[in-house]
């Protein structure tokens, strides 16, 4: 994309950073309640800690890598209860559902495979929506997907804030935010 302005456009007229800072403010404090456990063992798991670190480097978060194990996560437990996500259009349901993962511990080698790059993906797809953008389509293919991490990354200040703290999965394990 070129723009009139330079190699980077400018931010785009919807991103407000004091919302976006109290958007991930309450990721954290939610992510922390449900997936602590899960975050504790994923710490631990070098293999994950490296793959983390691939994201840390093209300037994903925690916050964001920490929405992806909850989205696997919900996924996952949505299956073994027999009643695939996309059929549940209840907000109530999917947070009595999301409750249940506090107590549900997935192997570790599960958030290896591309099932986990996957749900980036889909994550940042989803997140459109959070700035107010509309979703006309279901389907992401390789270049939409792109598209969307350069648009998020470049006009949304997507990948440059956080809340300060080390990284949950860096070597050694950081801690999380102070909230």
């Amino acid at each position: 994309m070129i723009s009139s302005t330079g190699p980077i456009p400018p931010l785009h007229r919807k991103f407000n950073e004091q919302n976006s800072i109290e958007f991930i403010k309450n990721r954290y404090i939610h992510l922390h309640k449900v997936i602590k456990k899960q975050v504790v063992m994923l710490q631990k798991d070098e293999s994950f800690c490296n793959k983390c670190d691939s994201y840390y480097k093209k300037g994903y978060k925690d916050w964001i890598l920490l929405s992806v194990i909850h989205n696997c996560m919900l996924n996952w437990k949505i299956n073994e209860i027999g009643s695939p996500l996309y059929k549940m259009v209840d907000r109530d349901e999917l947070k009595k559902l999301a409750n249940l993962l506090q107590d549900f511990e997935c192997p570790t080698n599960l958030f290896l495979g591309d099932e986990f790059d996957e749900h980036i993906k889909i994550y940042n797809f989803t997140c459109l929506r959070t700035y107010g953008f509309e979703l006309r389509q279901g389907t992401i293919s390789p270049e939409i997907a792109d598209s969307i991490e350069r648009f998020l990354r470049d006009r949304m200040n997507h990948f440059r804030l956080d809340l300060p703290h080390n990284p949950l999965f860096g070597k050694p394990p950081g801690e999380w935010p102070d909230l």
